[in-house]
């Protein structure tokens, strides 16, 4: 089988680096930022002109900033790994001066003989963004159940109770935490009460509805 050129190898290496989603960055051993990829740019704001032959901390806010020559000294001394091999979620400085939440791993390879590293970084501005609109969602939901007017029980699949309204404690008289945890056929007289778990298990088979999707006029429990 005919060998790739070193030259193909390059070119190849080349594309992904410079296609890459997320942000690429090549330092040496002291720090000095040799390679900045086009995703790198668009993290940060800079373009690579500005990057290249800077110490890399020039993207780090503080403390980090400071702190940064010290840690690759230590870690060339020792080899304690804190980022490099491992990755953490660190914080990043663009050049406007602002800070975002990133997932950064660093790999350590070897150029002759001298110790290069390899950071690979995904910015967490996106996640950290949903993860705020859904606490914010399940805060107005919460809202609307504890003042709703109307009872709203939340049970899972078993009949257990994993969710009981202020609404539903005026109703039945049971404080929330009396409730939560337990099936909700303490909520029905012995006639509903004894026919529930039966019901349940028959819909979980069948998917027959006789309230489930449809609902009813019922007798309750207080």
């Amino acid at each position: 089988m005919r060998g790739v050129s070193n030259t193909s190898n390059d070119s190849a290496l080349r594309a992904v680096f410079e296609t890459a989603v997320d942000g690429v960055i090549l330092i040496d051993a002291s720090g000095t930022v040799q390679m900045f990829n086009p995703a790198c740019e668009r993290l940060f704001g800079y373009i690579a002109a500005e990057v290249i032959g800077q110490n890399v901390k020039i993207l780090m806010p503080e403390p980090y900033h400071s702190v940064h020559d010290q840690y690759i000294s230590n870690y060339h001394r020792t080899h304690q790994r804190k980022i490099i091999g491992i990755g953490r979620e660190v914080v990043g400085r663009r050049k406007d001066g602002s800070t975002f939440a990133m997932d950064l791993s660093v790999g350590e390879a070897h150029q002759d003989g001298e110790p290069i590293y390899v950071g690979v970084i995904h910015d967490l501005t996106s996640h950290y963004a949903s993860a705020q609109a859904l606490r914010e969602s399940e805060t107005q939901l919460r809202a609307v159940l504890n003042t709703a007017v109307d009872g709203v029980i939340l049970i899972d699949s078993r009949g257990t109770v994993k969710m009981f309204n202020p609404a539903c404690e005026r109703l039945f008289g049971y404080a929330a935490e009396e409730v939560i945890g337990r099936n909700v056929k303490m909520l029905m007289p012995k006639k509903f009460s004894d026919q529930h778990d039966t019901y349940l298990a028959n819909y979980h088979r069948t998917h027959d509805a006789k309230i489930i999707g449809i609902g009813r006029e019922v007798v309750g429990q207080r």
